[in-house]
C-alpha cells in the first residue's frame, strides 16, 4: 500500500525551460552492493497499485484502497476471524493535492476584520486573544471564547499527531517514522485525513506539525520531529499543512524556535547563519509554501548571535516574532504561546498574539493598557493588541469560521474558501476505515530495513516462526500524550496476531521472553498466612468497611471505592526460584458507555501513584523502590492485542519491582488509594513475570522454529529491564534496556546454533545504540507505527510490502562518535547529564547530523555512523545513471537523472541530491564562544532535493528535480540577507549521505 500522486506537488518534478550548458556528466554506477535482491515468489501485495501519473495532475491519481481512492488490491485482516482476505479497492475520480486557502492581499486588515475591530470593546479584544474555559469541554488542549454577538465563534485547539480530544480519532505512526517515507505525497494525504477528523470532532485548530529538529540524538521528543535535516522538515511540513488546511482546519506549526532538547531555562547561543539556514527554515516554509495559519512560540531561551545582544525567551523575543516571522517571512497569521511559555504582558509588544495557560494578557492586566479612557492607556499596547486581534480574526475569516449572519453584507470581504463551518459537531462522523487505511499505508512507508544479511528477509510463509520480545504482544502505536489514541470499539492487531494471520497459528510460537504485562498471580500462589490454616488469596483491609479475602487480584474488582485506602497482605508462594517482576497495575482505559458523544469531564490521567499517598509495596518486610514511577506501559500500547475500554488511554498503568525470589513463602504487602478524580470504578491487578523462565521459553522457541523475530522497544523503563532511556541533556545515545539486549543476544545465539536466522524489529522514537547488531541477521526499524502497525510490520517482514523507508536521522555507532561527544559545550550537561552550565553554545553551526559526519573539518576523527542519514535497504535493487545539472531561471538548478529498478520486485526508491561548498563565499570568522559571526560556514555536502519514486521490476524513469535559489545560497550574518553561493559547485546523487554514487560540476551564478 503506497501513496501514488496523492498530494503536495512543488517544483521538484518540473524541468527548467532553459537550454542546458553541457559539462561532464556522471558515469553510470550501481548500488547493488548495498541493496539485497528479493528472494520470494511473486504474490499479490498491499502495495500493488497503479503508478501512472506520479506527481502529474493530468493523470488520475491512484490512492489508498478504501481510503483516498485508486485501483488495486489491499490485504486486510478480517476482524471477525483473524484470517487474511483480499479486498478490492474502488476507483475514484481524479483529484488534486490538498492546498491551503489563499491569503488576501490586504490581510490581516481586510474589510471584515477592520469592521469587527471597530465594534469591539477592549474586553472583547482580550477575549479573542486570551485563553478561556470551555463550558462544553471536548478534551481539547485550548479554548478561546470569542465574541458571539459579533459572529466571532468560540475556537477549540487540539494537540496532534491526529486529533487528541476525548472522542476517538485515528492513531497515526509517530512523525519520525513518517519522515522515513521521504514522500511529500504521504504527508499531504496525512494532513487531509487529520483535517477531516479535526473538523468532524469539533476542532478548529490543530497543534501541528512540529518542526523542531532532531539535533540531540537522545532527545525524548525526536519521535515527534521530522528528523535532523532542515530541508526535509521544510518540505514535509508544507505538504502536511496544505493537506490539513485544505479541509478547513487551521494548522499551527510548533515550535519557533530553537527547541531541540536543551534545558528550557538554559540560554542557547546560536549563530545567525545556522538559525536561518536550519532552525528557522521549516517555519519559513510553513508560512511561504504552506500558508500556515499560525505558529507557536517555544519554551526556549536563546540569543541569535549577530542579531541579539542578550538571550530572550521565544515568546518575548521581538527579533524572532516581529522581525523574522512577521516581517521577513511575512506571516499574516498569529503566534500562540506554548503552555505557560509567555513571560510578561509586554510579550504582546514582542509579537506574541495569543496566550495559553499564563495570564499576562488577562483582562485585568491588558484592558487598562488598551482602553483609551484608562489612566494607564498605552498607545503601543493598544496598537499591538489590535494587530494581534486582527491576525486571529483574519484567519477565522480565511477559514470560514465567522458567523456572517452577524456581519453586515457591506463589510464582508468574501475571502473564505470554505464557507460557513460553524455548525455543531458531535464527534460521530470520523471515518475509521479511511483513517485506518491511511495509518496502514503510512506505517508501511515508515519501515526502514537497516540490515538484511544473506536475504534473511522477507520471511517465508512456508516456515515456522518464533515470535519473541515484549512488543510482539503489545502494539506500541504512538507513545506520548500529544496524539490521538485510536478507536476503542475496534480490535487492534499486535505483530503477533498479524503474523499469525499471515502463516497460521500452527506455524507460530509466541514466547515474549521479557514480559511487561505478566500474568495475574494465580490463587494457588497466594496465601493469607504462613501456617496450615492459610486461605488461598490475600487479605484486604481498608480505612472503611470490613476485612475480606481476595482469592485473586486480577483487575476485575467491582467493590473498590474512590478515596479509600486499601491494603493487601499475605504470602507469595514461589515454586521456582527466579528474578520476578512483581507488577501492580490498573487499566489505563475508560468507558463512559456512550461511544457517540464526547466523554466530557474525563481526567487526562488518573494517577496510580498520586501524592500524597502513593502506592507502596513491601516484600519480606522490606519496602521496595517502585520502578516506572510514571505508571505507564507504552502509552497507546494494546496489551494482548485488545484495547482497554474505549481505547483513549491504552495499556496498563504499571508499577512494581524486580526481585530475586527463592523457593518458598515470601511475605507481601501493598497499598492503593484510588484518587477521587479516577474516572471509573477503581481496580488493581497483582501480576508477576519470571524473567529466567520466560527467557528459557524464548530460547526454546528459537531453537525449534525455522525463523525467529525479536521485537524490542526503547520507550518504557519498566520492570525487568534495567536503566531507562538517557537524558536528552546528555551527549550519550539512547540504549535498549539491559534485559532486552540480553534477550536479543541470547535468543539470536540459540537460533544460530540451531542453524536458523534471527531478525530484530525495533520500535524506537529516536536513534538507538546497537551493540548487538552483529549478532542478528536483519534489523527492521518500525519506529512507533500507529494503530495499524502490527499489520504493517507483518506485511514488511513477509514481503507483501517492499520496504522503502530511509533514515531521517543518523544512527551513530556509539556514545564516543557523535557531534557532541567531544563538544560538550553544545549540550546542557556532561556526557552523563549531571553537570549544568550557564549557556549552551551551538558551535556545530550548520554542521548538524549527517553534515557533521560528512565534513572532515568538523568530524576531525573521521567517525562513520552505524547507519547514515537517508539510508534504507529494499528487497529489490536500484541503479542511477545519466546525472546532468543545468542552471534554472530562478537562480537555482535543475537536476536530471535516471533511476532503474534492476531487481525482481516492485519497489520505491528515494534518490537524494546533495550540493557541495561554494568556492566564492568567504571563510567564517568566530567569536570567543565558537559561534560564527562573519563569513560563511559551509558543509561539505547538504541535501537540496529528494523524491520518492515507485518503480515496477525492470522499470526505469528519468526524473528532473528543481533545486531552488535559497538552497544554493547562504545566510550572510553581517548583511542579514541571502547570498548566492556562486562558482563551481559539486552536485551529487545517491541513496544516502554516505553513498553518493554520481556527481556533476556546475557553475552556479
Amino acid at each position: 500500500m503506497t501513496f501514488a500522486n496523492l498530494g503536495f506537488r512543488d517544483s521538484s518534478a518540473q524541468s527548467s525551460k532553459k537550454t542546458p550548458r553541457m559539462l561532464a556528466s556522471g558515469s553510470e554506477t550501481t548500488r547493488e552492493s548495498w541493496i539485497n535482491p528479493v528472494m520470494v515468489s511473486e504474490r499479490t501485495t498491499v502495495n500493488q497499485i497503479s503508478n501512472k501519473g506520479r506527481r502529474d495532475r493530468r493523470v488520475e491519481k491512484t490512492a489508498l484502497s478504501m481510503c483516498a481512492g485508486g485501483i488495486g488490491i489491499a490485504l486486510v485482516l478480517s476482524m471477525a476471524s483473524g484470517t487474511l482476505v483480499a479486498a478490492a479497492a474502488q476507483p475514484t475520480p481524479a483529484t488534486t493535492p490538498g492546498l491551503s486557502p489563499a491569503t488576501a492581499s490586504d490581510a490581516p486588515f481586510t474589510k471584515t476584520v477592520s469592521y469587527l475591530l471597530s465594534q469591539m470593546t477592549p474586553g472583547e479584544e482580550v477575549a479573542v486573544i486570551e485563553h478561556g474555559d470551555d463550558p462544553d469541554n471536548h478534551g481539547q488542549a485550548g479554548y478561546l471564547a470569542g465574541v458571539p454577538r459579533l459572529g466571532v465563534p468560540a475556537i477549540r485547539h487540539a494537540d496532534a499527531l491526529g486529533i487528541n480530544v476525548y472522542a476517538d480519532g485515528t492513531a497515526f505512526p509517530t512523525r519520525l517514522g513518517l519522515a522515513s517515507s521521504f514522500d511529500r505525497d504521504a504527508y499531504n494525504v496525512l494532513g487531509e485525513e487529520v483535517g477531516k477528523q479535526g473538523r468532524a470532532l469539533g476542532v478548529d485548530l490543530v497543534y501541528g506539525p512540529q518542526v523542531d529538529m532532531a539535533r540531540y540524538p537522545s532527545w525524548s521528543r525526536n519521535l515527534t520531529t521530522n528528523g535532523e535535516d532542515a530541508y526535509v522538515s521544510s518540505q514535509f511540513s508544507a505538504a502536511e499543512i496544505n493537506g490539513i488546511q485544505s479541509t478547513g482546519l487551521m494548522s499551527q506549526v510548533k515550535h519557533v524556535s530553537f527547541y531541540n532538547g536543551q534545558d528550557r531555562d538554559t540560554p542557547s547561543l546560536v549563530g545567525s547563519q545556522a538559525a536561518h539556514e536550519l532552525y528557522l527554515a521549516p517555519a519559513q516554509s510553513a508560512i511561504q509554501q504552506g500558508g500556515v495559519s499560525s505558529l507557536m512560540c517555544s519554551y526556549a531561551i536563546f540569543q541569535i548571535v549577530g542579531e541579539q545582544s542578550a538571550p530572550q525567551y521565544a515568546c518575548s523575543n521581538s527579533n524572532l516574532l516581529n522581525n523574522i516571522v512577521k516581517n521577513q517571512f511575512q506571516l499574516k497569521g498569529f503566534i500562540t504561546s506554548d503552555y505557560n511559555a509567555s513571560k510578561a504582558t509586554s510579550d504582546v509588544l514582542a509579537g506574541m498574539d495569543n496566550e495559553f495557560r499564563s495570564s499576562f494578557l488577562s483582562a485585568s492586566k491588558l484592558v487598562p493598557l488598551i482602553d483609551v479612557t484608562s489612566s494607564s492607556f498605552s498607545a503601543p499596547y493598544a496598537a499591538a493588541t489590535a494587530n494581534a486581534v486582527a491576525r486571529m480574526l483574519y484567519q477565522y475569516e480565511r477559514f470560514g469560521l465567522l458567523d456572517n449572519s452577524k456581519i453586515p453584507a457591506a463589510y464582508q470581504s468574501g475571502v473564505s474558501q470554505h464557507g460557513d463551518v460553524t455548525s455543531t459537531y458531535n464527534g460521530t462522523s470520523v471515518d475509521k476505515q479511511s483513517g485506518g487505511n491511511v495509518a496502514l499505508a503510512l506505517a508501511e512507508e515508515s519501515g526502514v530495513l537497516l540490515k538484511n544479511d544473506k536475504d534473511a528477509l522477507p520471511l517465508s510463509t512456508n516456515k515456522t516462526v518464533a515470535v519473541v520480545g515484549p512488543t510482539s504482544t503489545l502494539l506500541p502505536a504512538s507513545p506520548g500524550g500529544e496524539r490521538a489514541r485510536g478507536f476503542g470499539d475496534q480490535v487492534q492487531y499486535t505483530p503477533l496476531k498479524a503474523i499469525t494471520a499471515q502463516v497460521g497459528s500452527a506455524n507460530v510460537t509466541s514466547a515474549p521472553g521479557v514480559d511487561w504485562i505478566g500474568d495475574t498471580v494465580p490463587t494457588a500462589n497466594l496465601r493469607t498466612t504462613n501456617d496450615a490454616n492459610a486461605l488461598p488469596g490475600l487479605t484486604r483491609t481498608s480505612t472503611v468497611g470490613s476485612t475480606t479475602v481476595d482469592s485473586t487480584i486480577d483487575g476485575q474488582q467491582t467493590t473498590l471505592a474512590k478515596g479509600v485506602k486499601y491494603t493487601w497482605t499475605g504470602y507469595l508462594n514461589v515454586t521456582t526460584a527466579d528474578t520476578y517482576g512483581l507488577l501492580l497495575q490498573r487499566p489505563y482505559g475508560i468507558d463512559t458507555g456512550n461511544k457517540s458523544a464526547y466523554n466530557g469531564g474525563i481526567q487526562q490521567e488518573a494517577r496510580f501513584n498520586a501524592p500524597p499517598e502513593p502506592l507502596s509495596l513491601s516484600v519480606d518486610d522490606a519496602v521496595q523502590t517502585i520502578v516506572n514511577p510514571g505508571g505507564n506501559i507504552l502509552q497507546n500500547a494494546f496489551p494482548g492485542g485488545e484495547r482497554a475500554s474505549n481505547g483513549q488511554y491504552l495499556g496498563k498503568q504499571n508499577l512494581g519491582v524486580s526481585l530475586e525470589l527463592s523457593v518458598g513463602l515470601h511475605k507481601v504487602s501493598f497499598t492503593y488509594k484510588p484518587t477521587v478524580t479516577t474516572p471509573t470504578a477503581p481496580t488493581v491487578r497483582f501480576a508477576w513475570a519470571p524473567l529466567a523462565q520466560n527467557t528459557a521459553k524464548a530460547v526454546l522457541a528459537a531453537k525449534t522454529n525455522d525463523e525467529t523475530v525479536i521485537f524490542v522497544d526503547d520507550s518504557t523503563p519498566g520492570i525487568n529491564q534495567g536503566a531507562g532511556p538517557n537524558s536528552s541533556t546528555s551527549a550519550a545515545l539512547r540504549n535498549l534496556n539491559k534485559t532486552q539486549v540480553e534477550l536479543i543476544n541470547t535468543v539470536s545465539g540459540a537460533a544460530h546454533a540451531a542453524g536458523h536466522k534471527a531478525v530484530v524489529v525495533l520500535n524506537s522514537g529516536t536513534a538507538v545504540a546497537m551493540p548487538w547488531v552483529n549478532n542478528v541477521d536483519a534489523v527492521l526499524e518500525m519506529w512507533y507505527p500507529g494503530e495499524r502497525g502490527g499489520e504493517a510490520t507483518s506485511n514488511l517482514l513477509y514481503g507483501l510490502v517492499n520496504p522503502s523507508g530511509k533514515l531521517p536521522m543518523t544512527f551513530p555507532k556509539n556514545d564516543d562518535s557523535t557531534p557532541f561527544s567531544s563538544n560538550l559545550e553544545r549540550t546542557t550537561g556532561t556526557q552523563t547529564g549531571t553537570e549544568t552550565r550557564p549557556s549552551i553554545k551551538w558551535t556545530d553551526g550548520v554542521d548538524v547530523g549527517y553534515r557533521w559526519y560528512t565534513d572532515p573539518t568538523a568530524n576531525v576523527n573521521g567517525y562513520k555512523p552505524l547507519y547514515p542519514f537517508g539510508f534504507g535497504l529494499s528487497y529489490t535493487t536500484f541503479r542511477y545513471s545519466g546525472l546532468h545539472v543545468k542552471n534554472a531561471e530562478d537562480g537555482g538548478l535543475d537536476v536530471t537523472f535516471n533511476v532503474k529498478n534492476t531487481g525482481k520486485k516492485d519497489g520505491a526508491d528515494s534518490p537524494q541530491v546533495y550540493i557541495g561548498a561554494s568556492p566564492d563565499l568567504a571563510v567564517p570568522t568566530y567569536d570567543a564562544n565558537g559561534i560564527v559571526t562573519g563569513g560563511f560556514q559551509q558543509s561539505a555536502q547538504k541535501l537540496v532535493q529528494f523524491d520518492h519514486i515507485q518503480l515496477a521490476a525492470g522499470q526505469s524513469k528519468t526524473q528532473t528535480l528543481h533545486v531552488d535559489r535559497q538552497q544554493v545560497s547562504a545566510w550572510d550574518t553581517v548583511g542579514q540577507k541571502w547570498v548566492i553561493g556562486s562558482g563551481d559547485r559539486t552536485i551529487s546523487l545517491g541513496a544516502s549521505s554516505e553513498e553518493l554514487v554520481l556527481s556533476f560540476t556546475r557553475k552556479v551564478r
